[in-house]
């Protein structure tokens, strides 16, 4: 797929065996590649996948995507550019009360990156990452520059 959240995806006779998305395979590259709306999708066949990192059959694939499409809505409106750095506002103090996961997600928000590289270097899956982040973003504690 031709758009910059795109990625590939490798189809054998009913079934999706892998999805690729940046450095991001199987499940983890399958959800940005459901985040896509729109682009240039282009099919060659007879390309066999590099790895199996997924065995969804086509129907359980199809279901899965577009649950997974639309669960991105949400997300997209408040990270729409992912080549955007995410960093801390005047507004973070480090007595925030966080949980595990949000410090974990935060702790990767260090030296300002942006919102590609940190899904990238996550081992959350891409949603569950933004999911965690956004309330920070909506606070105003964390900004895309």
């Amino acid at each position: 797929m031709d758009h910059p959240r795109g990625g590939q995806l490798w189809l054998d006779p009913g079934e999706l065996v892998h999805a690729q998305a940046w450095t991001l395979s199987g499940d983890a590259g399958l959800q940005v590649v459901c985040s896509v709306t729109e682009g240039t999708f282009v099919f060659e066949a007879d390309e066999p996948a590099p790895n199996r990192t997924l065995a969804l059959r086509r129907d359980a694939a199809l279901r899965r995507m577009l649950d997974d499409h639309e669960s991105w809505t949400p997300l997209l409106q408040a990270f729409p550019d992912w080549d955007r750095t995410l960093r801390f506002t005047p507004r973070w103090t480090e007595a925030q009360p966080v949980t595990r996961a949000q410090y974990e997600a935060l702790s990767r928000v260090q030296g300002g990156t942006t919102v590609r590289s940190l899904l990238e270097r996550s081992p959350q899956p891409p949603r569950t990452l933004l999911e965690t982040l956004r309330p920070f973003l909506a606070a105003g504690l964390i900004e895309l520059a």
